[in-house]
Formats: structure tokens, C-alpha cells, sequence
């Protein structure tokens, strides 16, 4: 049986826009900020970044044959 009459609100999980995933491509590559400064950015919880860094996560090749991994908002919209 569940409980209609509740006061307590739910938070409603959010999609990431277009922008707010370029921006984030943004500040990763810069490497400067922690994923909760970015996530205060953005506007969003931490653990939305976290995810979304997971998921938008590509494997590069450097010009000296040598393999990093870096996000992309391409890619993690795309999941």
C-alpha cells in the first residue's frame, strides 16, 4: 500500500542539455575543477556528473601511439 499523502518531495532526476554536456567537455579537458565545483556549475548533483563522465568516457590515441582517456559529450549523449 503506498502513502499518497506524503510531504516529503522526491527529487526528479534531470537530463543533461547539449550545452551543459559541451560545457562540462569544457572543464574536464581543462582538468582544474572537481566534479563537485562542476557540478555546482552546471547546476546539477554530483553524482550526475560522476555518471555522466562514466558514461562519456573515449579512448584517445596521442600522437606518440600512446592511449588516454578522455569525455566527450558526443559520446555521452549518445548512451
Amino acid at each position: 500500500m503506498t502513502n499518497n499523502h506524503s510531504n516529503i518531495k522526491r527529487k526528479q532526476a534531470k537530463h543533461l542539455s547539449d550545452i551543459q554536456r559541451g560545457r562540462l567537455e569544457e572543464m574536464a579537458k581543462e582538468g582544474k575543477l572537481s566534479q563537485t565545483k562542476m557540478a555546482l556549475e552546471l547546476g546539477v548533483d554530483q553524482s550526475t556528473v560522476s555518471r555522466e563522465l562514466r558514461r562519456g568516457k573515449v579512448r584517445q590515441m596521442a600522437y606518440d601511439r600512446s592511449y588516454y582517456e578522455c569525455y566527450s559529450a558526443e559520446a555521452g549523449s549518445r548512451v
